[in-house]
């Protein structure tokens, strides 16, 4: 090889490697532009309220103080969450007086407060009406409430988990206006705004059930965004409360026990939808591909919303091996004579004519996972909320495992392609020197040989 053949393929491997450099640098600078984009794609801007949690606000007598002065006696707890916005606040009241009942007020200014006439809303003559309050009252933007009226258990004998259609057919139900609730003061955690709302029944034939069970709300707040940390992992905001509802230890009265949960709902709003919403997504609840939301609207703006996964689990440490599905049955009327006496929704609505008012069963358990009574325990996850419901969407691993899986390929074409053309264009042009160099064989210039 002359000395000019040698320069020249030199200059060939080094161009070859300049290429691969550039073909390298454009590729890391895709990965951070679908990276940046991804980001981008997902993110939002957080918003944070602040929330804090406290205990029969304003009780001045003695039954909202004390505990019962035996044991089939109950705890009036009333826990109000405050939601403090740089315009508005929320206000969650829960309470177990009448029945388990969580009641939702969004104000527009952030100053408005809670007032509650406790000898009017313990009165037992049964009329609270007006007991509960938000000051200023010309704030008040929109209210609504959601009460869970009873506990249905039916006999499944033939494995079907449908909820039969004749109360007739299934067991008598819990009442939980007639529950033995304990102090939710003594769970509660005012930094993690969580505690517990724990009870056992006082209908008379049904109290032995409960000797070594309980039924139980652990309700949580929230001061940012973000998902739950347990299974199904819902997204929560700080613009909602949620609650976790739980059947434990509690006797079955069949071989085949189900249990169903009925829920009531309040609301000014005019229209009232079930929707089901699919995702192609399971990442954070596996298997689970269905988001229900039960949202209440006005003028096609969305007011608040109960939003829940229809899956529950049958163990108290969550895993996917103990998930079972929830069946969720369409919404019915509801007569004002079928809502709970003595409630915090009564307390608050002096007109419930007015209100939009529905019910709906959501059924625990699936065709073949053995019933209640396989565990004896069952526990589901909702949420309520004010505003727009957090939507499913895919995360940004899942973006970018996608992106890159599709995009980088593409990519390495495009400059694989371009990179071969111009090892192409420059072989070309190599052999176009090299031919230059060399003598024609037919009359072309030759150095002499002497």
């Amino acid at each position: 090889m002359t000395c000019s053949n040698l320069k020249h393929h030199v200059k060939e491997k080094m161009a070859a490697s300049r290429q691969a450099r550039r073909l390298y640098t454009c590729l890391s600078r895709f990965s951070c532009a679908l990276f940046v984009f991804a980001s981008l794609a997902v993110g939002k801007e957080s918003f944070s309220r602040q929330v804090s949690m406290h205990y029969n606000p304003g009780c001045n007598i003695t039954e909202c103080q004390s505990s019962p002065s035996n044991d089939n006696d109950t705890h009036n707890n009333l826990v109000h969450i405050l939601a403090r916005g740089s315009r508005d606040s929320i206000h969650y009241v829960w309470s177990t007086i009448g029945a388990p009942t969580v009641l939702m007020v969004h104000t527009t200014s952030k100053e408005s407060e809670l007032k509650v006439d406790w000898e009017k809303l313990l009165t037992t003559n049964g009329d609270n009406s007006g007991a509960i309050t938000f000051e200023p009252s010309n704030e008040v933007d929109f209210s609504m409430a959601v009460m869970f009226n009873k506990i249905w258990e039916y006999e499944d004998l033939h494995d079907k988990s449908e909820l039969p259609e004749d109360d007739t057919e299934m067991f008598e139900p819990y009442d939980l206006s007639q529950m033995r609730w304990g102090d939710f003061n003594l769970t509660m955690n005012t930094t993690g705004l969580t505690g517990n709302f724990t009870g056992a029944t006082t209908q008379s034939d049904m109290e032995s059930l409960f000797q070594n069970g309980s039924i139980s709300f652990r309700i949580h707040a929230f001061k940012t965004d973000d998902r739950s940390a347990d299974l199904p992992h819902l997204q929560y905001t700080s613009n909602q409360t949620q609650f976790d509802f739980t059947i434990d230890s509690v006797e079955p009265r069949g071989n085949m026990s189900r249990y169903a949960m009925e829920l009531m709902l309040l609301t000014e709003d005019k229209h009232l939808d079930l929707k089901k919403m699919k995702s192609i997504d399971d990442e954070y609840t596996p298997g689970v591909f269905e988001l229900f939301e039960l949202t209440m609207t006005h003028s096609d703006q969305t007011d608040s919303y109960v939003q829940w996964k229809p899956v529950c689990y049958t163990k108290s440490t969550r895993s996917m091996a103990v998930a079972t599905p929830t069946k969720t049955y369409k919404l019915k009327d509801l007569d004002t004579t079928s809502i709970p006496a003595d409630t915090i929704a009564r307390a608050y609505f002096t007109n419930l004519d007015r209100l939009q008012r529905k019910a709906l069963n959501v059924s625990f358990g699936l065709t073949g996972d053995g019933s209640y009574v396989a565990s004896n325990f069952t526990s589901w996850t909702a949420s309520v909320g004010y505003g727009e419901p957090p939507s499913e969407r895919l995360s940004l691993l899942i973006i970018i495992v996608i992106s890159t899986g599709l995009g980088i390929p593409v990519v390495i074409i495009m400059f694989g392609g371009l990179f071969i053309c111009c090892r192409q264009k420059d072989g070309d042009k190599g052999k176009k020197e090299i031919m230059d160099e060399y003598p024609t064989v037919n009359g072309g210039e030759t150095d002499a040989i002497n």
